[in-house]
């Protein structure tokens, strides 16, 4: 009886060592099956994994390589701030501790410094676990560089829109499908008199226009939306502001790309209407003017030429006669005369006498000219009959068809005195 007890007793024990194994075995399965899961997490996850313990980095995956441009034994055993910005270390101590402490629980940036000098930013979560059984630290993070860069360009855009929009220098708008102002600059304000607060996301720009012009504006609100090239893209009308005064507006439209909303830029035309009248007599007394002056200085081209051609007229009729006589000589008298008469020629040529015998009269022969000028001179018939070796009858002759192409043929008037009174 004892002999079966104890293998009774044998039995049992090797049929529970048997369960003990099987039991053992079905752990070390889900241990090996874990531990094949966290490895595949750790390399497949689109999210930077590592485990911090004792300060240093212990355990990291892929993705954290390939943001840090690190190799994972450069990383691996390294102190755990080394790769955070200088300036960010302070505040990712502080939000780490805590989230570990469960006095955080949304996701801190931060910015890293990359092997290559870059600068990266990542979106970070801790948490508090055992490793070797040791307290160790679970870090998950993201690089979110492109996503910070995109949102910096978005707030540089929008900050560039708000300040053109707002200093544009004309009444601006942004006008919603049912009419609404959604948005409106301070010089749109100042055109209207009414306060943004009054009017933005609250009336439709329908309470502002004049009741003749509104049907027509609210046709093009509605075409425009249909196709902004069926409503006019510039047009006038009337505004009534918050005085009830009616103000006369020059309207520019842009529908926004992709939305129904648009953009209405407007400017006060009232003081140009008001002097319109005024400029248009301005500009037509200018021209005039202009026409004027255009008169006066094609009569000054004339003039100067007519004066280059009188002056070498003079000197073909008066001068080069005299210096060809003078050239001959004669006696003494008759060249100092000739001299003289070259001189008073050459004087004259330039004053209003030799002007106007020219421009007024010129179907005076050169002789009779040269006559003229001795006459002025007050030069007696003999007198000029030696200068110009002609008789004196002769020079009787030359007087009597200068007074008739002068005018004062059968007029009681000394011709010396009418000559002198040309200059």
């Amino acid at each position: 009886m004892q002999t079966e007890a104890k293998i009774f007793y044998l039995e049992d024990r090797i049929r529970l060592l048997e369960t003990e194994i099987e039991e053992l075995n079905r752990q070390n399965r889900n241990l090996i099956e874990s531990q094949s899961i966290q490895d595949t997490l750790l390399k497949k996850s689109l999210a930077g994994y590592y485990i911090i313990s004792g300060g240093t980095y212990r355990i990291i995956n892929p993705v954290v390589v390939s943001y840090t441009g690190y190799s994972s034994e450069e990383i691996i055993g390294n102190r755990a701030n080394f790769m955070v910005h200088p300036d960010d270390r302070l505040t990712v101590k502080n939000n780490s501790l805590a989230m570990l402490n469960g006095e955080l629980f949304r996701p801190y940036e931060f910015r890293i410094m990359t092997k290559q000098g870059e600068i990266r930013w990542l979106l970070e979560v801790v948490a508090s676990i055992s490793f070797e059984g040791k307290p160790a630290i679970l870090g998950s993070d993201m690089d979110i560089t492109q996503q910070k860069m995109t949102e910096k360009k978005l707030t540089e855009s929008e900050n560039l829109y708000r300040t053109i929009f707002e200093t544009t220098g004309t009444g601006t708008v942004i006008i919603e499908d049912d009419k609404t102002l959604s948005l409106i600059n301070s010089e749109f304000a100042k055109v209207t008199g009414y306060e943004r607060e009054e009017w933005e996301g609250k009336r439709t720009w329908v309470d502002l226009i004049y009741e003749k012009d509104l049907a027509r504006l609210e046709e093009y609100h509605r075409l425009r939306r249909i196709d902004p090239h069926l409503a006019p893209r510039t047009y006038e009308f009337r505004l009534v502001d918050s005085q009830g005064n009616i103000k006369n507006m020059l309207s520019t439209n842009c529908l926004i790309p992709g939305t129904k909303k648009h953009v209405c830029s407007v400017i006060d035309i009232t003081e140009l209407e008001e002097k319109g009248s005024e400029l248009l007599i301005k500009t037509r007394n200018l021209e005039e003017l202009n026409t004027a002056l255009r008169v006066m200085l094609k009569q000054r081209t004339e003039d100067r030429e007519e004066l280059e051609q009188t002056l070498l007229a003079g000197i073909k009729e008066l001068v080069m006669p005299n210096l060809e006589k003078l050239r001959k000589g004669g006696s003494e008298q008759s060249r100092r005369i000739y001299h003289d008469l070259i001189a008073s020629n050459l004087e004259e040529m330039f004053s209003p006498f030799s002007r106007k015998l020219s421009t007024r009269f010129r179907n005076l022969t050169t002789t009779e000219i040269q006559v003229a000028h001795l006459i002025k001179d007050g030069k007696n018939s003999k007198e000029i009959a030696d200068v110009l070796s002609v008789s004196s009858s002769a020079v009787d002759v030359y007087r009597y068809r200068i007074r008739k192409k002068l005018g004062i043929n059968n007029q009681k008037v000394n011709l010396r005195s009418y000559l002198l009174s040309l200059h």
